[in-house]
């Protein structure tokens, strides 16, 4: 039986019960962090909790004990039995339950904190094949830089993105590529790495910054510029980055080939280096 996290206790997940008066379950007000587990160690857990404690900040939301979130996720993934399995760890804080109310409850309550540690192995397939993906416009907000529980554009163009056979979709505005529903995305052009910077419009992502790391190491120009959409036509390879798959290869846009249609070098360079780093991470 899953063991969860609510609010200072561990309970069986049947057994979680959260007000409907939640202000997470009324207003999507809240943020949420996921981390991997690879058997043995949480992947660069310090910049996780970098973005989780910022992602409350930018919307004014306290939980004091947000600095115990390591302990919690281990203590989730010992036990769940999932010590020697990869696993996710999923974190999310709401505002905590009020009567439904536009404004910050007044005085302030209890923020609801809730997570849980799942058995994960990613689709190798994927990663080695690469995936297909829709390009659509970016209908989010305009602060996409907060991990907020507000996803129903995300939703809904994902879901189209699966209706129409793909993986992912790729957002952009005013004809500028962002990034996906949950992913950052890499181009290679004209011989160059590029990605959107960090700006109010991404999602700070947490292996897009080790994937940038990596590829100085090895020598690979880059440069966190956006792609437009005119440019796309002269992309040679591109490719998603988030904490579930890590690293996967783009091998078309709207049903057109990407380069040659295959995983390309730039990005199995990058995969090959971030397995690499797993392997003497994991001892």
């Amino acid at each position: 039986m899953e063991i969860s996290y609510l609010n200072g206790k561990y309970i069986p997940g049947d057994e979680i019960n959260i007000s409907a008066d939640d202000r997470g379950f009324l207003f999507a007000d809240g943020i949420y962090e996921a981390i991997r587990w690879y058997g043995n160690f949480f992947y660069d857990m310090d910049s996780h909790m970098t973005r989780l404690k910022r992602s409350m900040g930018e919307i004014r939301l306290s939980w004091p004990e947000a600095g115990t979130f390591p302990e919690i996720a281990a203590r989730l993934v010992k036990i769940n039995s999932l010590e020697d399995r990869p696993a996710i760890v999923y974190v999310q804080v709401t505002r905590g339950v009020a009567r439904r109310s536009h404004a910050f409850p007044s005085p302030p309550v209890n923020p609801t904190v809730y997570a849980y540690a799942r058995s994960f192995r990613p689709d190798n397939n994927l990663i080695n094949n690469g995936i297909r993906t829709i390009l659509r416009k970016d209908i989010r907000w305009t602060r996409c830089d907060i991990k907020t529980i507000a996803l129903l554009p995300n939703v809904l163009s994902l879901q189209e993105a699966k209706e129409n056979d793909c993986h992912e979709c790729i957002f952009s505005r005013d004809d500028i590529i962002t990034e996906c529903c949950h992913s950052n995305v890499f181009f290679v052009l004209d011989g160059v790495l590029r990605t959107h910077p960090e700006s109010e419009l991404i999602l700070s992502g947490v292996t897009r910054k080790n994937v940038l790391r990596i590829a100085r190491e090895a020598g690979i120009p880059y440069i966190e510029e956006a792609v437009r959409e005119d440019q796309l036509s002269r992309v040679s390879e591109a490719f998603v980055t988030n904490t579930s798959f890590e690293i996967v290869p783009i091998i078309s846009i709207n049903g057109l080939k990407v380069g040659e249609g295959i995983p390309g070098p730039v990005s199995r360079l990058l995969r090959g280096k971030f397995d690499a780093e797993i392997k003497v991470l994991k001892g």
